[in-house]
């Protein structure tokens, strides 16, 4: 019954959108993850580019995904979150600045080689908290920062930082 109440403002709420794909690059913050695969890590995804400019704060929805693998360590991690967006500048600037705060849960699939002869490796349902800072540039492109925070696991801590670059390609 909630669900159908809130229907009405979720579809407001993504009035005049485009949805399109992000790829982007994380950095974990955790040193044995860093030590094992690398610093910089691939990240991709799907999200709502344009923030809604008729309105102060709006809800947003993403998936992300980030994956490392390097000699025989592997990590894959996914995130579904839906949050509230808070767009700041004047409705119709080109460039418009915005904040998002969205939760939700994640997967992660670990495989990691710890010390030359410690292994560590699990596939685990858990949470995801996000928080992101960037910049809309036009209708279609979004350049973002933002921090997930993930669960750790046998020691391992998942959370990082990325950079991304969104293009949005469906209008809805």
């Amino acid at each position: 019954m909630a669900l159908c109440a809130a229907a009405p403002m979720l579809a407001y709420a993504q009035a005049d959108s485009f949805l399109g794909p992000s790829v982007g690059i994380f950095f974990p913050t955790d040193s044995t993850l860093r030590d094992s695969l690398g610093n910089a890590w691939f990240s991709f995804g799907a999200s709502r580019v344009k923030i809604d400019p008729y309105q102060k704060q709006n809800i947003g929805y993403d998936w992300n995904a980030f994956s490392k693998s390097k000699d025989g360590s592997k990590v894959f991690m996914f995130a579904g979150t839906i949050g509230v967006n808070m767009p700041y500048g004047k409705p119709g600037d080109k460039t418009r600045p915005y904040f998002a705060v969205r939760g939700g849960l994640s997967y992660v699939d670990y495989a990691v080689d710890t010390a030359p002869t410690t292994r560590v490796s699990g596939k685990r349902l858990g949470f995801n908290g996000n928080a992101e800072i960037g910049v809309n540039v036009g209708e279609r492109l979004n350049i973002s920062s933002r921090y997930d925070l993930f669960p750790s696991y046998e020691g391992l801590h998942f959370s990082g930082f990325s950079l991304a670059l969104k293009w949005g390609i469906t209008r809805f």
